[in-house]
């Protein structure tokens, strides 16, 4: 079996498929006068726009629309017949007749070559497959080559021309635009930032928990909101507070960064965070009270969403330290990870000293 455009065999397009990067759209937005429609082509996805699923798979855009999207994901260029098919279909036509390769725009994922960094591309290209507005290609991260279900990038697809000329009309290809959902957000947007505990278990958590299923992984979580990151740790003192403020928001000495999820955006002010963290929380979770699986940085991060009135931790990320909860008599895997793999390393202490107490 080949890929009927690129004819990589099917030995190396399964590994590739397992090491891309999913492309996950979260929202849409148009600032244009026109209306647009987005046709979803991965089987694998339902789209849902605000919650309700899209039947046929394809979302009208109309001028004003800015609306979250679920389940709306941009596919793989070798495992696609379709893409990401973006058009200005008039007077009901069929979503690819009569439109030429200046009405359509086929997005999709993949390499590029010469590209020593083994990066995957978010890429354009006309309806017949034809590379596409090259300057435009987003870099989405490196693949992984372990087996393992790549990484993801949440992205916002806005409709807008940027043009300084906009004497005469835009082409399609030039009001597309993707952008990371973490670069394009209000600043009151709360983020869960996801880490991976350590670098070994990247590969675990990539196959435990990816874009087409999540069940469970061992995770370290930390709330982003107003570019400020805050997490719970153990402390050497008991009595020191827990909660600490990160120098540089999705960056750790130990965990590995995996993803943001977007939660919702907070009512709250930014001075009214901060006061919420030091009058209320910080007295709460001490650092001396860290608990691996009853009270832990996941806990913290659910009492702070709740007080922010945003979205709680999503179940995959707190699945592993729940079910450790009810099986504490279980003495393989959990008895190793108490241990001391979810606690921060004694190493690690005076990298810590780095991090503002709150």
């Amino acid at each position: 079996l080949k890929c009927h455009r690129c004819g990589r065999g099917s030995q190396r397009l399964l590994v590739l498929a397992l090491a891309m990067v999913v492309a996950q759209v979260v929202r849409i937005r148009n600032n244009t006068l026109k209306t647009f429609f987005v046709k979803a082509g991965d089987p694998f996805y339902t789209p849902r726009i605000d919650g309700k699923p899209s039947a046929s798979s394809v979302i009208e855009v109309p001028p004003g629309f800015d609306q979250e999207a679920d389940g709306l994901v941009v596919p793989w260029e070798a495992m696609t017949s379709c893409g990401l098919a973006i058009s200005e279909r008039v007077n009901g036509e069929d979503f690819d007749g009569g439109l030429g390769n200046a009405g359509l725009v086929r997005c999709v994922v993949g390499p590029i070559e010469d590209d020593a960094e083994e990066h995957d591309w978010l890429q354009y290209r006309t309806s017949s497959w034809g590379l596409l507005a090259a300057e435009r290609w987003l870099s989405l991260g490196k693949r992984h080559y372990f087996g393992a279900v790549g990484g993801s990038a949440e992205l916002v697809l806005t409709f807008r021309d940027a043009r300084q000329d906009t004497r005469s009309p835009a082409r399609l290809a030039e009001v597309i635009h993707f952008d990371f959902a973490t670069r394009c957000a209000p600043p009151d947007m709360v983020f869960l930032n996801v880490f991976d505990l350590a670098s070994a278990m990247s590969i675990p958590n990539a196959i435990l928990c990816n874009t087409v299923f999540n069940t469970f992984g061992a995770f370290h979580a930390a709330v982003e909101v107003y570019g400020e990151e805050y997490s719970f740790y153990r402390t050497p003192n008991e009595k020191s507070c827990g909660v600490c403020k990160s120098l540089r928001p999705r960056q750790h000495p130990v965990h590995v960064y995996r993803q943001s999820i977007p939660l919702g955006a907070t009512s709250l002010k930014d001075w009214e965070v901060r006061f919420l963290i030091r009058a209320k929380l910080s007295s709460a979770w001490r650092g001396g009270g860290y608990d691996l699986l009853h009270r832990n940085c996941i806990h913290f991060c659910d009492e702070l969403l709740l007080c922010l009135g945003v979205n709680g931790v999503p179940s995959w990320v707190r699945g592993l330290h729940e079910t450790g909860a009810s099986v504490l008599g279980m003495p393989w895997p959990f008895s190793i990870i108490r241990g001391g793999v979810g606690d921060k390393p004694r190493a690690m202490e005076d990298d810590e000293e780095d991090e503002e107490d709150d």
